[in-house]
């Protein structure tokens, strides 16, 4: 029985946002974090999602074929945390045609085995994709305090990233979040992770409900 995917929406032609190229957003639905100030609370909502198995995904973003090749395009699934169809994204990368990327925005903190998350990002990777890692915080009480959970598997999967050469394949977004981490903060903690080999670096906004702050 094939793997299914939980989607809450599907997001055609996007530009520079998700991916190289033009690319469709799959939300799919759960999430492990309970963050304080949760930037897509539809992903925790059981009742505005589609079961769809692989091929059933593919049949329908096949419309976009074209608009992949002829871009350097794919697919971006995003959510809440994709990893938690680790099983399901192996499975669609194994029906896509030639010339599909395939890109992850996820936090790492997903409840897999680490041996499940290598496997899923190199099946991700070898497509052309890339990962796109919001990291939260590199601070453990910060990051407790605001997701209810602890960093610890994140950076050890930050570690295996650099271990297996994928560092150059990842863009790591760092957040200022509104009464939880300040510029200082994530300024510092860009810098951590530049130290660490990771050279794509966003440090960027959360743009919460009735919060709204520029540069």
């Amino acid at each position: 029985m094939s793997s299914q995917f939980l989607v809450q929406v599907i997001n055609r032609h996007r530009m520079t946002v998700d991916g190289k190229g033009v690319t469709t957003l799959v939300g799919l639905f759960g999430c492990p974090l309970k963050c304080k100030l949760c930037i897509n609370k539809n992903v925790l909502s059981e009742n505005k999602f589609r079961r769809m198995t692989p091929e059933m995904l593919w049949n329908e973003l096949s419309i976009d074929y074209c608009y992949y090749l002829a871009s350097g395009g794919g697919i971006t699934f995003g959510g809440g945390e994709s990893l938690l169809h680790a099983g399901a994204i192996i499975e669609f990368v194994k029906i896509l045609p030639t010339g599909v990327s395939v890109n992850l925005e996820t936090s790492l903190n997903a409840p897999i085995s680490d041996k499940l998350f290598l496997e899923t990002v190199d099946s991700v990777l070898e497509t052309g994709g890339e990962l796109i890692i919001d990291i939260k915080s590199l601070d453990k009480d910060i990051y407790k305090s605001y997701t209810g959970l602890d960093n610890g598997k994140v950076l050890r999967r930050l570690e295996m990233l650099l271990e297996n050469g994928y560092q150059d394949k990842c863009q790591i977004r760092v957040p200022v979040i509104p009464e939880v981490k300040d510029m200082s903060i994530a300024e510092k903690e860009a810098t951590s992770i530049e130290k660490m080999g990771f050279n794509n670096i966003d440090l960027f906004y959360y743009i919460i409900r009735d919060y709204m702050i520029e540069k």
